[in-house]
């Protein structure tokens, strides 16, 4: 099969997740008259020209700067942008030895224009795709997705992810992607008919296996963030250098179904110009010991998301909480910093 073939043998809506009892209570009123007027926000931002657009993010940088600027620089807590930078840029770390010059503004930028990136996702067409975005790297996806095995796509918050699933769409490989709900259901509905436009299913994170399971059983892709890590985490694996809590959910898809892993990001090169980058294919045979099976799958997936940060270092999501929760018994380095993971 051909990966024109590949990309047109898109797999149906994915199968309906168990059925559970919902809200049918109506919004507030409050809440839909807000909603309206973001929607009415994201259209306005979204039929400006892009430059345009971009100039107007500066604006919208400024208070995240001065807020960052002035926020905990010295990094004590054990969270957010300055404690994040002092654990990733440092002598014998990936990202580098030093935080580059001008990162906290550029970081700025960049999630200001994350904004705007997705108010003007609709300009993108199966038509234009390629204008927009650099596809180069693409081949080896549509083959992977040819097997007829699923495809699992693992991501995060790096570059601009919801380029990814409307590309991936655009492309003939509608993703079913994992979103955190936010409280309000309004807003969900807002983001989902944004995102679902060309072909991507998104599916609340609550009890998901099941039907990713059931999207991978019908040979179909999904997309997951992979680099959150909370208390119900179930690996420590090294990311940007330090050993963090890291979400299984890949590994253990993976494990189960045979469906390769494709560690995926793609990253803002200029004005609405984006690059797909494939960092790592993971394919492996389950060995004896399934937690040494799920360390080895998901260091690879970080490995390739430090990599993509790497890469870009003022686009990903500085102000998480990815070093927070630590290993039981870790003694931190002199400078208070949790110690760089053993090679």
């Amino acid at each position: 099969m051909t990966a024109a073939e590949a990309s047109s043998a898109s797999p149906s809506a994915p199968p309906a997740e168990p059925k559970e009892r919902r809200d049918t209570r109506p919004d507030p009123l409050w809440q839909r008259a807000l909603v309206s007027v973001l929607g009415g926000l994201i259209w306005l931002v979204g039929v400006v020209p892009p430059r345009l657009g971009y100039l107007a993010s500066n604006l919208l940088a400024i208070p995240w700067y001065l807020y960052w600027r002035c926020h905990d620089p010295r990094g004590e807590r054990s969270k957010g942008y300055w404690r994040n930078t002092r654990i990733a840029f440092r002598p014998g770390a990936p990202a580098g030895d030093a935080r580059p010059p001008g990162h906290l503004w550029a970081w700025s930028r960049h999630i200001a224009r994350i904004v705007v990136d997705f108010c003007q996702m609709r300009r993108l067409t199966a038509g234009n795709l390629e204008r927009f975005v650099d596809m180069s790297e693409y081949p080896p996806i549509a083959e992977l997705y040819a097997e007829g095995k699923g495809v699992i796509f693992a991501t995060g918050h790096v570059g601009t992810w919801d380029v990814a699933g409307v590309g991936a769409g655009l492309k003939g490989l509608p993703l079913t992607s994992v979103f955190r709900p936010s409280p309000m259901p309004a807003l969900d509905r807002l983001i989902a008919k944004l995102r679902t436009r060309t072909g991507q299913h998104v599916v609340a994170r609550k009890r998901v296996m099941w039907t990713l399971k059931k999207v991978l059983a019908e040979h179909g892709a999904i997309g997951l963030l992979c680099d959150g890590g909370g208390k119900h985490s179930a690996i420590e694996a090294p990311f940007l250098g330090t050993v963090a809590r890291t979400v299984a959910t890949p590994a253990v898809l993976h494990l189960s179904t045979g469906a390769p892993i494709v560690v995926v990001t793609v990253i803002r090169t200029g004005c609405m110009r984006f690059k797909l980058r494939v960092h790592d294919i993971i394919r492996v045979t389950a060995g004896p010991d399934r937690d040494r099976d799920l360390l080895a799958i998901m260091t690879r997936v970080n490995d390739g998301l430090s990599e993509a940060i790497a890469e870009a270092p003022d686009q990903w999501f500085w102000q998480g909480r990815r070093f927070r929760r630590r290993p039981e018994g870790e003694q931190p380095d002199a400078d208070g910093l949790p110690p760089l993971a053993s090679t």
